[in-house]
C-alpha cells in the first residue's frame, strides 16, 4: 500500500529512474532494475542496492523478503512525486505563478489545441472542485 510521504519529495536521476522502473513492474529486486537500466551506461548493481536502501529508508521504496531477495514495491506514487517536484519548481523558478510556468511550456514546447481544450477543461473542473 502506498503511504504519503512529505511533500518535500527530493529525486536525483538515479532515484527517479529506479521509481520508475518500480512504478512500472509493480514490484522489483535490484537485478530487475539493474535490467532494466542495462539500456546505455548502467550503475554497477553494488551503486543500484545502496540507492534503493536509502529510497527504502527516506519511505520512497518499501521492501520485502523472499528467500533471500529484497523485492521492492513504491511506498510513494507518481503522483505525489509529480505534485511535490512541479510546486518545488513552480515556487523557486517562477515565483509561484502558474501562468509564468505555462507560459514558458508554450514558449518553449508549444501548445496544441487538444492541449488548451483539455486545459480549459480542468481549469473548470478545479473550479467546480472548490
Amino acid at each position: 500500500m502506498e503511504k504519503k510521504v512529505n511533500a518535500d519529495i527530493r529525486l536525483g536521476k538515479l532515484e527517479l529512474q529506479i521509481l520508475n522502473v518500480v512504478w512500472e513492474k509493480g514490484k522489483a529486486t535490484v537485478y530487475d532494475v539493474k535490467e532494466a537500466l542495462s539500456k546505455g551506461r548502467t550503475p554497477a548493481y553494488t551503486t543500484i542496492l545502496a540507492m534503493m536502501r536509502k529510497m527504502d529508508a527516506k519511505g520512497y521504496l518499501e521492501h520485502d523478503v523472499e528467500g533471500r531477495t529484497f523485492v521492492y514495491r513504491p511506498a510513494i506514487s507518481q503522483k505525489d512525486v509529480r505534485h511535490s517536484v512541479l510546486g518545488d519548481i513552480l515556487d523557486r523558478l517562477f515565483e509561484g505563478s502558474p501562468t509564468l510556468l505555462i507560459n514558458s511550456l508554450v514558449e518553449q514546447r508549444g501548445i496544441t489545441e487538444t492541449d488548451l481544450k483539455q486545459i480549459k477543461k480542468l481549469t473548470k473542473e478545479a473550479k467546480k472542485n472548490k
